[in-house]
């Protein structure tokens, strides 16, 4: 990612350090002891067990201050194993070491909410219902694709008895915001109430057009559910209405898209 504050001195520095209590807030102390800003940063642990990295944005407050004595500085902990920095230009920093960018161990890229709610809608322009099916599909097959990578990671039974909690990673991944209606009784026939909803905010419609995310709930939870699951959407955005609200029931849907 990047960051952009103009007429400011910006910069990444990149610290493997050892994966201890305090480690964190050391390379914290140093920086601000050089009136260096944190502008926002991340750790995480290395498989390895021992070392983690953190990786932040910075800004030098101080024009006397430079990037080498900052990188020296971080040095002398007896946490840091190794400091890489880069200094920004003009006022703008983009982060030159994290390609590519990785989540539960794959590569993702990066799309503006305004992009892909543009791409979907050029494709059900051009291929009319035939974009509702295309979408639709694809949505299942990425649905059941994450649901797998959570059920061999957490076992089946905890996604079911879980899936209330497990429904935020629709937050968590900026796709929308989600309400459910349901009990572990009759899984997987749920509501889903879904506001702010990635694939339709910002468009207007007479109808409900959600196909992706029909087909992502019915791949995610009839793979949860190991039945076949349908997806009607009753309520969308694009019509007007406050949020989207999906009924998920167990069975087939006629039709399959």
């Amino acid at each position: 990612m990047g960051r952009i504050e103009q007429d400011r001195r910006l910069a990444q520095i990149v610290v493997t350090m050892k994966d201890e209590v305090g480690a964190t807030a050391s390379v914290n102390a140093l920086t601000a002891s050089l009136n260096v800003d944190i502008r926002q940063s991340e750790t995480y642990s290395l498989p390895d067990g021992h070392s983690a990295i953190y990786n932040a944005f910075v800004v030098f407050n101080d024009k006397g201050v430079s990037l080498e004595q900052l990188v020296k500085l971080l040095e002398v902990s007896h946490f840091v194993l190794q400091v890489q920095a880069f200094e920004g230009r003009d006022g703008a920093i983009f982060d030159e070491i994290s390609f590519p960018v990785n989540w539960q161990g794959r590569r993702v890229v990066i799309l503006s909410q305004q992009a892909t709610t543009r791409m979907f809608d050029a494709i059900r322009s051009v291929l009319g219902s035939g974009g509702d099916v295309l979408l639709y599909q694809q949505g299942s097959i990425y649905g059941k694709d994450l649901a797998e990578f959570f059920v061999n990671s957490l076992g089946r039974d905890f996604l079911q008895h879980n899936y209330d909690y497990g429904l935020h990673l629709l937050a968590a991944t900026g796709w929308g915001i989600p309400e459910l209606n349901g009990s572990q009784e009759v899984f997987p026939t749920i509501t889903v109430r879904l506001s702010s909803c990635f694939e339709c905010e910002g468009l207007t419609s007479e109808r409900e057009i959600c196909s992706f995310m029909r087909g992502f709930l019915t791949g995610v939870f009839g793979t949860i559910a190991g039945q076949v699951v349908r997806c009607e959407e009753t309520s969308c955005i694009a019509k007007g209405d406050s949020h989207c609200k999906f009924e998920l029931h167990s069975g087939r849907s006629t039709p399959t898209w």
